[in-house]
């Protein structure tokens, strides 16, 4: 892709974004009014021979925006060619929509909002036929949490009592609404961004919230130190039912282990994929190295520095199981280089032999 290409993309805030970033070998975040906090890979002095891309992330309080700064420091490190910021933009489907946009190059994707945009539905008003998934690098069940000392024992309790469903603009908030409108529960939905429903909880202004990922998840435990959490189980015909009715969805387990006091384990839930996803738009030799490094021992030890679950996860098996669009003509070049077959739905009309 041409320089030319790559500044229409991202347009002057991103422009601005790379130009307040100096240069060093650490990240550092600056606060930059309308675009919140952006955590800057900072560019070494050869810089111009870079490719300057932007990435939307999830808020700054989810373990997954951890994972994202460690990936992108990583990066920009090992990856020829590549200088690369994080814009915080809040969840998957308000950086998808950015992304298609072109405002970023890559972001936060997850299973269910890649869906929508490429059916077209929901916040998506049509099909994203350039959409592209770069990988996918955990599994995302949902946790149903509430305060230990609440009434509220089952999913069918949650009928009628405040909860938040996940960060206002996350794929988690819609797929709580989703999964509980297919069960016909009615909760009187807190809508709050992740850090606002966290200090609600805290403060006893708030009894339940939904947040997806693995365990240990940071932002349970820090709900959990201050106020004891108690994790939901779904029963299996639950989870099945959601399952049949939106196949982006499976049915999963969760073991929360000791991480927040004594906890029933397993629990049964339901599960999507968090990634990151592009447009085909990135070049293919970028999308390349990227994954070349993502799916490499040291890339998974590097990710695992921010997200610690990321070390037990194959990311290149789980992007062949669970993706939704199809994958970027680089990422396809380096799995039939590596022997792998691809499904014929995830290869994009641009791929060639």
């Amino acid at each position: 892709m041409s320089s030319g290409t790559h500044e229409r993309q991202r347009g002057t805030t991103i422009m601005r974004l790379t130009t307040l970033c100096s240069n060093g070998n650490s990240m550092k975040p600056l606060v930059l009014g309308a675009t919140g906090v952006v955590m800057c890979g900072m560019l070494p002095l050869s810089a111009e021979a870079q490719v300057r891309l932007a990435m939307g992330g999830t808020h700054s309080g989810s373990s997954f925006y951890s994972y994202q700064v460690a990936v992108v420091s990583d990066w920009n490190d090992n990856v020829e060619g590549v200088g690369m910021t994080i814009q915080e933009l809040g969840g998957a489907d308000a950086s998808t929509q950015g992304l298609l946009r072109g405002e970023i190059d890559m972001g936060i994707a997850v299973t269910s909002s890649d869906h929508q945009a490429v059916e077209g539905e929901g916040d998506f008003s049509s099909p994203a036929e350039n959409l592209r998934t770069l990988y996918f690098f955990a599994p995302l069940p949902l946790n149903w949490v509430v305060s230990a000392d609440s009434d509220i024992q089952s999913l069918d309790d949650l009928n009628g009592a405040e909860l938040n469903p996940g960060g206002r603009g996350t794929a988690t908030e819609g797929q709580t609404q989703t999964v509980l409108d297919v069960l016909g529960i009615e909760p009187d939905y807190y809508r709050a961004g992740g850090d606002d429903a966290l200090d609600a909880y805290q403060n006893r202004n708030l009894d339940a919230f939904v947040k997806a990922g693995l365990h240990p998840d940071g932002y349970i435990q820090q709900a959990h130190s201050s106020r004891s959490i108690r994790l939901l189980s779904m029963n299996s015909e639950q989870a099945e039912q959601v399952a049949e009715a939106y196949p982006y969805f499976s049915v999963g387990e969760i073991d929360p282990g000791d991480h927040y006091g004594e906890q029933t384990s397993p629990l049964a839930t339901v599960q999507t994929g968090i990634g990151i996803n592009t447009t085909s738009e990135l070049s293919e030799e970028i999308a390349y190295g990227i994954v070349e490094r993502a799916f490499s021992e040291e890339g998974i030890k590097a990710a695992a520095d921010g997200y610690v679950p990321a070390s037990r996860i194959d990311p290149l098996q789980l992007t062949l199981d669970v993706s939704v669009a199809p994958l970027h003509a680089g990422v396809i070049r380096y799995l039939k280089e590596h022997g792998h077959d691809v499904p014929e739905h995830l290869v994009p009309p641009e791929y060639a032999e």
